[in-house]
């Protein structure tokens, strides 16, 4: 595919999208608006020139990465001089105007980076070919990015990526915020400075630029003249949110709950009178908020909802994946059904149409929907989710069984079998309790959610079954030499706690890790951890988030932060982790009569493979 081709395509993704999302989120498209005089000299091609060699000065140049030089203010003084460009050669002449306004450094020259010894780097987002062989730049623009990239700084210390006492994530430093009020909107130079950010973010900072879908360079471009004349803030916001999504990277989906005119993008102030869940692409009511509503809606729980407005719940969902940045559809579909984003009852208005099944019978209704700034209504929501959330009893600090001699060990319900006392006391605790575990005929990791304990794989669990050199994964982070490459660790710690002698007990039982579309990131990377330490395990379940690598955060203009993988995972076989998510042994996913019945059917299918009198291998195989 051509890029000219891409590139139309995104030009009617950003302008229209498909019919379906038109219909769902309306002016949350990207519609093209009239031209303004005053921003008439935002070219496209031009300005993606002028961010790249924007963002080459900011990150390679030394007096940028020492401080000296405030890339904003450089940005600033020369996008007057781009704007007023009328053709190439103009263009070309601000270009080197501005690389010899901020000088070349001296020194040696510094060679590209290698992928020595092989392995050892990784170089997929590396594309010199924009200013190699650019047929827009200048010969002599050309030359001097290439004396600049051969005596570029190298130091660990850059000031726009070196974030103290966090060198694997974390906010990137010194990105001012300019915060302004709600209502008002960015001024011209401050939106293009946001999008020149973004690019350049990127372009040097994500290490997953290359398993994007579409082609970088061509969204920034066909997002240029939409940016020039965007006339509120809203709009402003609905274009950041779009481009985005196009990290196509879970750990960046929240980015839409930091927006000021969400509700308007979203069309969603009214929520639904009930709770529900999403199985098999449809949504189920699993218990009722409002009766009231409820009744006057013809609403029941266990009622299945298929189509909202007269769209299937699947392409309503599918429609969302053009705002919303995720890894992969599991990921999305993990996360739409979340009460408090109120992302699948999207209204301009208190009602909508709902198709359902009951039973045998299909019905079509009108939903009446709940106005939680109603006092009245704001306490039923509250009551009801106080009730669901509310925090249980002292737990034990047992192991849990959740059958004869089965042992469940829940990622986000650890923490509880220590006594948070001396690390010596919180080992010899933890040591009791493995060892018992060990005994048992099976045991169920239990990674459906957020990791409450660190230490429990990394340390504890590694004590007891791990061995020497336990290297699961390979953990690429940031290469100061040349930004936008990564370079592998290989110091122990980042893997194991090389303080600790593991005892690599074999455990002779069935061990099944339990994984699905809300293991991400931390729980993904434990997950690795686990399939080294029982290599004979099963894992089971849904597609993982496939957003692995700490999150690096980026401040943008109007005091938004965006986030995404800041450093690159992969299996030791080199096979990514991101996007495709964690290796599974069996798929298995929940279906609308589980839920309905309050079972947690993946639990059970674990229960049933650990019972199940074939050795371990057999059934993986």
């Amino acid at each position: 595919m051509t890029h000219a081709y891409s590139r139309q395509r995104l030009v009617h993704s950003f302008r229209s999208s498909i019919t379906v999302f038109c219909l769902l989120l309306g002016s949350l498209l990207l519609a093209m608006p009239q031209k303004t005089q005053a921003q008439e000299g935002a070219d496209p091609e031009k300005h993606l020139n002028f961010y790249r060699i924007w963002g080459f000065v900011k990150y390679y140049h030394p007096a940028s990465a020492e401080g000296r030089l405030k890339a904003d203010s450089l940005f600033f003084l020369y996008l007057p001089k781009v704007d007023s460009a009328q053709n190439e050669k103009q263009a070309n002449a601000v270009f080197k105007e501005m690389l010899q306004s901020v000088g070349l450094p001296e020194g040696d020259k510094i060679k590209p980076q290698e992928d020595n010894p092989k392995g050892a780097y990784l170089l997929k987002n590396v594309d010199d070919a924009w200013r190699n062989k650019s047929k827009y730049l200048s010969s002599d623009v050309r030359k001097h990015l290439e004396k600049l990239f051969e005596r570029r700084y190298t130091g660990s210390k850059h000031h726009y990526t070196y974030v103290r006492y966090n060198p694997y994530g974390g906010t990137v430093p010194h990105e001012l915020a300019y915060v302004r009020k709600p209502q008002e909107n960015l001024t011209y130079p401050l939106r293009m400075l946001a999008l020149a950010k973004f690019k350049t973010y990127v372009d040097y900072l994500y290490p997953y630029k290359h398993l994007m879908d579409k082609n970088w360079e061509d969204v920034i471009q066909v997002a240029v003249p939409l940016f020039a004349q965007c006339d509120s803030r809203q709009e402003y916001e609905r274009l950041l949110l779009v481009v985005n999504a196009h990290l196509d990277d879970t750990q960046a989906f929240s980015f839409f709950r930091q927006l000021q005119h969400r509700e308007k993008l979203f069309k969603n102030h009214y929520f639904p009178p009930f709770d529900y869940r999403v199985a098999e692409k449809k949504i189920i009511v699993t218990a009722i908020i409002d009766p009231v509503l409820c009744r006057q809606s013809n609403i029941r729980r266990g009622d299945i909802i298929t189509a909202l407005d007269s769209v299937a719940v699947e392409e309503w969902v599918g429609a969302l994946k053009q705002v919303l940045a995720v890894s992969n559809q599991q990921a999305l579909w993990a996360r739409v059904g979340e009460w408090g984003d109120n992302l699948l009852f999207r209204s301009e208005d208190a009602q909508m149409q709902l198709q359902l099944l009951r039973g045998e019978e299909t019905l079509s209704t009108t939903l009446r929907l709940l106005d939680p700034v109603l006092p009245a209504k704001a306490k039923l929501i509250d009551a009801y989710f106080k009730k669901v959330h509310a925090t249980p009893a002292k737990k034990s600090k047992n192991l849990s069984y959740v059958a004869k001699d089965i042992v469940h060990f829940k990622i986000d319900d650890t923490f509880r079998f220590i006594n948070d006392d001396t690390p010596e006391e919180d080992a010899v605790l933890m040591d009791t309790l493995l060892n018992r575990a060990a005994k048992a005929k099976g045991i169920i990791f239990d990674m459906r959610g957020e990791p409450d304990n660190s230490d429990f794989v990394y340390q504890y669990l590694y004590k007891k079954f791990g061995k020497k050199n336990h290297y699961f994964a390979r953990y690429y982070q940031m290469n100061p030499y040349q930004l936008g490459t990564y370079r592998l660790l290989t110091q122990p710690e980042v893997y194991y706690p090389n303080n600790l002698t593991p005892e690599g007990t074999a455990y002779e039982g069935k061990v099944v890790i339990l994984v699905n579309g809300h293991t991400h990131s931390i729980g993904e990377w434990n997950v690795m951890s686990l399939q080294r330490l029982f290599p004979n395990s099963i894992t089971l379940g849904e597609q993982t988030a496939g957003a692995d690598g700490d999150v690096k955060k980026f401040p943008l203009p109007g005091g938004y932060e965006a986030t995404f993988s800041g450093n690159a995972i992969y299996y030791p076989n080199q096979s990514a982790t991101q996007r495709k998510g964690i290796r599974l042994d069996q798929e298995a996913h929940p279906t609308l009569k589980g839920v309905l019945a309050r079972k947690d059917q993946l639990l059970q299918k674990a229960i049933n493979l650990i019972n199940e009198e074939a050795p371990a291998a057999e059934a993986k195989k």
